[in-house]
């Protein structure tokens, strides 16, 4: 029974509202080549017109900033299959876009708590030139994971409109992640992955990446079996000796 009462329900625990990492222009024009073309970043275009920077901004978090979107070149003219770090944000300021990917996170000593969550990334979906994938991801860096924890995305919503510039439709998509205990959060960074077939002719757009994320405790019933187990084992000490 104490072995059952060990395990953690942490599927159970609800995800608060997502915390906004990247969304203005000026967020995303800090951001810099990956493993393919330079990404752009625009004030033409934005799917959630937002002028408040993301907690992620290396220089002004949470500041006033100019609504706008990235645009992604890095899968224009690429052949076959395409898996790269599309766009590479600059290193944060501050702690509070690790606090928001890891709400355990220990301060004091560096460390990772457990925890899972869900990146959600705005995009545009480009002109698909035979290809049957395609997909955004997330690559988040830190020396507890070798500097390369890649997740993508499990699901996408049609946000029911096209961008003005080149009529993508546009789609938020939901990329679930986990973080594991114990690992130092030094040299933490952040980029827009892409994993495709599509060989597209166009750019598409990322906008209001965002995060929502729990840290991975007991539920109170679970502590009170581990509680009772261990009240159990004592009372058989006893009795043995």
């Amino acid at each position: 029974m104490l072995a059952f009462a060990l395990q953690p329900f942490a599927n159970a625990q609800s995800l608060p509202a997502p915390t906004t990492l990247f969304t203005t222009y000026d967020d995303f024009s800090t951001f810099s080549a990956g493993w393919g073309a330079a990404p752009t970043a625009v004030n033409t275009f934005s799917t959630d017109a937002s002028t408040v920077n993301g907690i992620a901004n290396p220089t002004a978090p949470g500041g006033a900033g100019t609504s706008g979107a990235l645009l992604i070149n890095a899968g224009v003219g690429a052949t076959g299959g395409l898996w790269t770090d599309a766009a590479t944000a600059p290193s944060p300021s501050g702690f509070a876009a690790v606090n928001a990917f890891d709400p355990g996170y220990d301060s004091v000593n560096g460390l990772t708590s457990a925890a899972h969550g869900e990146f959600y990334i705005d995009y545009s979906l480009p002109d698909n030139e035979g290809g049957t994938y395609f997909g955004v991801g997330v690559l988040v860096q830190y020396a507890g994971n070798g500097y390369f924890g890649t997740w993508f995305q499990n699901s996408a919503v049609d946000l029911g409109y096209t961008e003005p510039t080149y009529g993508e439709e546009v789609y938020r998509a939901t990329i679930p992640y986990t973080v594991t205990a114990g690992g130092g959060i030094g040299g933490y960074g952040f980029g827009v992955m892409l994993s495709t077939d599509y060989q597209s002719a166009l750019p598409f757009y990322v906008d209001n990446i965002s995060v929502a994320a729990v840290q991975d405790t007991p539920e109170p019933g679970t502590i009170a079996l581990i509680s009772l187990g261990l009240a159990g084992l004592t009372i058989i000490r006893r009795r043995q000796s």
